[in-house]
């Protein structure tokens, strides 16, 4: 009997240390995954390239398949990562490898495609996620090349560009107290007399604008009704 136990007690350690082995290993290639230069996520997760260009037309209804991401230029990536968590309750997005932030990412193809043609760009890049909406950002912070460090924050009439970036609220007046008292946010007009949101002609929409340290102006709206929409998951 002792030795069937003996033989016993030696499986059960054998056993626990393969299984410890096997998740070492496996913790180890999420995290080389996660470090990994590659932003890809591999030919399974990509959808059908055919869609939207059969019979030789092409047709933006269809090979527009999504909303991927906003981007976002920022002189510090950590501290953007809590401002908009704590304004917009954006977090750390993840995908199938492991947390999205690629620090000092270096890729020719990279910088090829976002028009730097002698392929040279170092950067360190963010992806956040809200946790209802789905939507992402991308935080970026350029190494190389640096661009232009001047931060334009634009009226609401001004001609050019994308003006703002609307997000439906549950309650905008308590949203607009909320974010008024958030250090680093403007509202689109900095007088005592700007606010709180009032109803759009007897009805039930009302919306304010305010202005990130980064120049990008957000509008918080309520009273439109929920609908689906379609973005990545990783």
């Amino acid at each position: 009997m002792d030795l069937i136990r003996l033989g016993e007690m030696t499986m059960v350690t054998i056993s626990r240390r393969l299984m410890a082995t096997v998740i070492f290993f496996f913790l180890v290639s999420c995290t080389a995954g996660q470090n990994s230069t590659e932003l890809e996520l591999g030919e399974e997760f990509v959808v059908d390239k055919s869609l939207g260009f059969t019979n030789g037309k092409p047709n933006p209804g269809s090979y527009i398949v999504g909303i991927s991401h906003l981007n976002i230029i920022v002189g510090d990536i950590d501290y953007a990562t809590e401002f908009y968590e704590r304004t917009l309750g954006f977090v750390q997005a993840h995908n199938v490898r492991g947390v999205m932030y690629y620090k000092g990412y270096t890729s020719d193809s990279f910088a090829r495609d976002a028009g730097f043609l002698d392929g040279n760009v170092k950067v360190d890049i963010r992806f956040l996620k809200h946790p209802t909406i789905g939507m992402h950002i991308e935080l970026m912070k350029y190494h190389e090349p640096i661009g232009s460090q001047e931060i334009i924050y634009r009226n609401t009439n001004d001609l050019g560009g994308i003006r703002h970036v609307a997000l439906e609220v549950s309650d905008a007046e308590k949203a607009f107290d909320y974010l008024k008292q958030q250090p680093d946010v403007r509202m689109i007009n900095e007088s005592s007399d700007y606010g709180p949101p009032e109803t759009l002609g007897g009805g039930r929409i009302k919306f304010f604008y305010w202005l990130d340290p980064w120049g990008v102006q957000w509008e918080m709206e309520e009273g439109r009704p929920i609908g689906d929409i379609r973005g990545i998951s990783g």
